[in-house]
């Protein structure tokens, strides 16, 4: 399992390279490795129609006054 952004993209091509390369890797002779990818929900992402609540405003510091 795999997981990514853009799994969506990756050429079939790829993915048997893949599936050839744990095979060689692990010695697994006539066993079936299946590849598949999974992709999650970007968490940074905003909501469509949602604004971004503005910033906090900043609390100066209080100075003493020079005299």
């Amino acid at each position: 399992m795999i997981h990514g952004n853009q799994t969506a993209s990756v050429p079939d091509a790829y993915t048997r390279y893949l599936a050839n390369v744990y095979r060689k890797t692990y010695d697994l002779f006539a066993t079936p490795v299946v590849i598949e990818y999974r992709t999650d929900a970007n968490p940074y992402q905003r909501a469509p129609g949602k604004r971004p609540q503005p910033a906090q405003p900043r609390r100066h510091k209080m100075s003493r006054r020079r005299r």
